[in-house]
This record gives structure tokens, C-alpha cells and sequence, in this order.
């Protein structure tokens, strides 16, 4: 037979003492997995940013190179 639930047994506070403080760190490390999730997720938006940014400014500076080579050789020709 199954005894009551007496909540000052010693046996069943340790129990209820030891889910509390198990819970208690699997909620802490929830939190800080999701801390670090949002962290990464914006570091990682930011680099990305970055990148992107970098490769339209080179692929513009690119195509303004290029622009500049074209319209010097017809200016040479026409010379």
C-alpha cells in the first residue's frame, strides 16, 4: 500500500527537494541555451550583413572599373 503524501517526511522533501533544484537548472540552462541562440542568430545576421555588403561594393567597384576601361579605350579611339 501506497502511504499519503505527508509533505514533512524527510524522505518525500528531499525528493521534492531534489526535482526543484533539478527543474530549476534545467530552466537556467534553457535560458542560456536560448540566450546564446539569439546571440549567434544575430552575430550571424550580422556577418552575413557584412558579407553581403562587401560583395556589392566589390562587384560595383568591379563594374565601375570595367565602365572606366571601356569608356577610356572608346576615348582612345576617337583620339
Amino acid at each position: 500500500m501506497i502511504p499519503p503524501f505527508v509533505p514533512f517526511c524527510p524522505i518525500s522533501a528531499a525528493k521534492i527537494a531534489g526535482l526543484k533544484a533539478t527543474v530549476t537548472l534545467l530552466l537556467i540552462l534553457l535560458m542560456k541555451s536560448k540566450l546564446l541562440r539569439v546571440k549567434m542568430s544575430l552575430l550571424g545576421s550580422v556577418l552575413g550583413l557584412i558579407m553581403l555588403t562587401g560583395f556589392l561594393l566589390s562587384t560595383g567597384l568591379l563594374t565601375l572599373v570595367a565602365g572606366g576601361a571601356v569608356a577610356y579605350a572608346a576615348n582612345q579611339n576617337k583620339s
